[in-house]
């Protein structure tokens, strides 16, 4: 396990190795799965709103909220964006699990969500934003493909 330590917070867990019992990885991921499929509905009423910079933020979140939670199944405690893509790119892309492509698309998706939550300067059009999303959902239905065969599930209580 990779343990990182400083003088003033002792040791925490750096992210890169598995960290989390088979209890926690489940509900931790279960609980990404249901804020991924929030943030996509989300995405997709923001569409049709034609509230394009809003939906492609929200997609993002679809996406990402995806991939933390195959990160945390394998056990993986992963919560910050930079961790995720970080881990994502050191033990998922590499070994062929995922598409060598995937942490170029996260971290594309991260930079567009960026812009359009902090940069109204940015401009973007309605057709880029469309094909952007349908980039994110590819690579999103792989993940949740991959989140079934492991076994998680959406919660049912609406946790």
């Amino acid at each position: 396990m990779a343990i990182i330590t400083t003088e003033s917070d002792g040791p925490r867990d750096s992210g890169l190795s598995p960290t989390l019992n088979d209890e926690e990885r489940m509900l931790l991921a279960a609980k990404d799965l249901e804020a991924s499929h929030q943030s996509w509905d989300a995405a997709e009423v923001l569409v049709h709103q034609r509230l394009h910079r809003d939906a492609l933020s929200r997609a993002y979140f679809g996406l990402f909220y995806a991939v933390r939670a195959v990160l945390v199944r394998e056990g993986y405690n992963v919560r910050d964006p930079s961790t995720v893509l970080e881990v994502l790119s050191l033990r998922f892309a590499g070994v062929g699990e995922l598409p060598p492509e995937a942490p170029a698309v996260l971290a594309r998706a991260q930079r567009y969500r960026e812009l359009c939550d902090f940069s109204v300067g940015w401009v973007v059009t309605p057709e880029r934003v469309l094909a952007e999303i349908e980039v994110y959902e590819e690579h999103r239905t792989g993940l949740l493909s991959m989140l079934a065969a492991r076994g998680v599930k959406r919660p049912t209580d609406g946790a």
